[in-house]
């Protein structure tokens, strides 16, 4: 077990309390740690770049990337040798075009395949939500904790966010049966969205961010707009410096809101489980970060719209090489590039007191997801869903109770899930698939 794994099993078991008094020392292991500092430094030569050094540090990487794909992942060896492609003769960033993409079907099927055979390299696992349909275990190197930390929060450090003192409130997530959650390596709490949706429950809301000194909020940009409209409903003021949204579509009119309400400025930015790609959004259009990973945008058959591809540069121990993500981008007639995010994401559930409840909030992240093939939940009655499972490997009874309770503790009460198991989710007219089915007239 890592250093690591170590402190982060300390501060699950410990109390909040115990948690605040010891919290400088955790945010100091995190800033402090070489990777993170090293990290930092690299993204601050980065950034005084010219166009040319920066293209020139992005071949560099992609070349090392694809040389210890080739040399360490049974999956790359077989694909590089298929399409008579030498990584070592890469001299452009466009010589990869030759290779095919990496569907999320793909990485899913090439299971064990698509891991590095190098047995020192410190890793630790994951899973993506399977929003998509499908979840995939991820391997990520143990350094790339860190280096995702230091390209977030210099990411931040641009509206005067400091990773060793600013403090964060968070509406993301469940609050592991708490009022809320705190995470000391980020020095955040972190509160369920469910919970903005109970009655009154906006003034101790309230209280728990002031009291904490929170001078950030995070999270899900549906569940911050609904914490600003219910600001101004109640006239209730509070002082926040900057609002970061992310996981979600947001438009443009719900940003402006939450912008007048709160009075600050908000921004977002985009990455995903996987750490193949970053990108910073902003007023003028989206920005991905070259220091990250390569991103190229693939035209689809919409008219001035892209899909996201990416190599990421971040993490060894699952090499993601032209990784054709869910999410698109669409560029105006200026050159200007606009997120669309994850087009289904705009499909949602409605809890028993007729909020709206996103794909964030209800995505699941528990092991068990390696048995699941597909699921979907569906809807048509406010407050109650079905969550239809699609099994890879038939789950256990126990395997099944801790999703359920997975999923009761997210909901707080405000959802009532039951679980089905299914041949096959429902897919659109056009043959796509969706996160949830919402029935509700």
């Amino acid at each position: 077990m890592g250093m690591t794994d170590s402190l982060k099993n300390i501060y699950e078991k410990i109390p909040k309390g115990v948690k605040y008094a010891f919290a400088p020392v955790f945010i100091r292991f995190m800033v402090k740690n070489k990777t993170f500092v090293q990290t930092w430094k690299e993204l601050d030569q980065f950034d005084r770049m010219n166009e040319d050094e920066r293209k020139a540090y992005q071949l560099k990487a992609l070349r090392e990337t694809l040389i210890y794909a080739y040399e360490h992942v049974p999956y790359y060896r077989r694909e590089f040798d298929q399409c008579g492609f030498d990584p070592k003769s890469v001299k452009a960033l466009s010589d990869i075009a030759c290779l095919p993409l990496l569907e999320k079907n793909d990485a899913v099927a090439a299971g064990n395949e698509l891991y590095s055979t190098d047995e020192h390299l410190p890793y630790y696992k994951t899973f993506t939500g399977g929003s998509s349909g499908q979840a995939l275990t991820v391997l990520l190197d143990k350094a790339s904790i860190y280096k995702e930390r230091a390209v977030v929060t210099h990411f931040l450090a641009k509206f005067g966010y400091d990773p060793l003192r600013t403090r964060t409130a968070a509406f993301w997530g469940h609050n592991k049966d708490q009022d809320y959650y705190y995470s000391p390596l980020k020095n955040e709490i972190v509160i369920s969205p469910f919970r903005l949706f109970k009655g009154n429950q906006l003034e101790s809301i309230c209280q728990d961010i002031e009291k904490f000194k929170a001078t950030y909020i995070m999270g899900y940009p549906s569940a911050i707009y609904l914490f600003a409209q219910m600001l101004e409903k109640a006239s209730r003021k509070i002082h926040i410096d900057h609002v970061v949204y992310y996981a979600e579509n947001c438009a443009p009119e719900e940003k402006a809101y939450i912008e007048r309400v709160l009075g600050c400025p908000v921004d977002s930015y985009y990455g995903h489980t996987e750490r193949a790609c970053f990108a910073e959004i902003r007023d003028t259009g989206c920005v991905f970060n070259d220091y990250y990973g390569l991103t190229e945008l693939i035209p689809t058959e919409t008219p001035n719209e892209y899909r996201i591809v990416c190599t990421g540069f971040l993490s060894k121990k699952m090499p993601l090489i032209r990784y054709a993500t869910d999410d698109v981008v669409q560029i105006d007639e200026n050159g200007a590039m606009r997120l669309v995010g994850h087009k289904r994401s705009e499909v949602h559930l409605i809890s028993k007191n007729g909020q709206k409840v996103f794909k964030g909030a209800m995505t699941l992240h528990v092991e068990e997801l390696k048995k699941i093939k597909r699921y979907q939940y569906v809807q048509t009655e406010p407050g109650k869903a079905d969550l239809c499972i699609v099994q890879e490997t038939p789950l256990t009874d126990e395997e099944i109770r801790r999703v359920r309770e997975y999923i009761a503790r997210r909901c707080e009460g405000l959802l009532d899930v039951e679980i089905k198991f299914v041949d096959e989710v429902q897919l659109s007219t056009r043959g796509k698939y969706q996160w949830a089915v919402n029935r509700i007239k």
